[in-house]
């Protein structure tokens, strides 16, 4: 008999990046919802919520380059959220592609949502001290980066453990 164990891995990553997408886009209605765009509140000394649109890229790259990057974006993420889900859909080599592949479609999904309705990107959270800010950024943008993260370290990992094995 096969098992479809890996089909049902399969869903769970993409199940992943279903959820991914589907938490930020209901934070950043509720933030819409909360606050006027503009608007925010402090809820840590180093921390506020904030309402803002950003038409760049994950913390605000491109933000002032004069609208033609909501395009450019848009098709990039389009590509690349296809890619993943066909990447996805054949089967990961191990947790580490599974869980950066799956963030990384969650979060260009959730962004993408925003510049497709809204033409930017609601963000969010924004952290301060001593007077300089972090740009303002999203629990998408936060998936991205962590994604970013994750198939670093899984790399470095497959490297070291490929050497290690004569």
């Amino acid at each position: 008999m096969i098992s479809d164990k890996p089909m049902m891995d399969r869903y769970r990553w993409l199940g992943l990046a279903t959820g991914v997408a589907l938490a930020d886009q209901g934070a950043k209605h509720w933030i819409a919802g909360a606050f006027p765009l503009g608007a925010g509140e402090t809820v840590l000394p180093f921390f506020n919520l904030v309402h803002i649109l950003n038409s760049g890229a994950a913390f605000s790259f491109l933000a002032n380059a004069g609208g033609w990057q909501r395009y450019v974006f848009i098709a990039l993420a389009l590509v690349v959220s296809v890619g993943l889900t066909i990447i996805l859909l054949k089967g990961v080599a191990n947790r580490w592609e599974g869980w950066g592949y799956s963030l990384l479609l969650g979060g260009a999904v959730g962004n993408l949502v925003d510049r497709l309705v809204r033409g930017a990107v609601v963000d969010y959270l924004d952290f301060h001290a001593g007077g300089w800010h972090w740009p303002a950024f999203n629990l998408a943008d936060t998936a991205l980066c962590l994604s970013a993260l994750i198939l670093l370290w899984g790399t470095l990992l497959s490297s070291a453990q490929s050497k290690a094995t004569p």
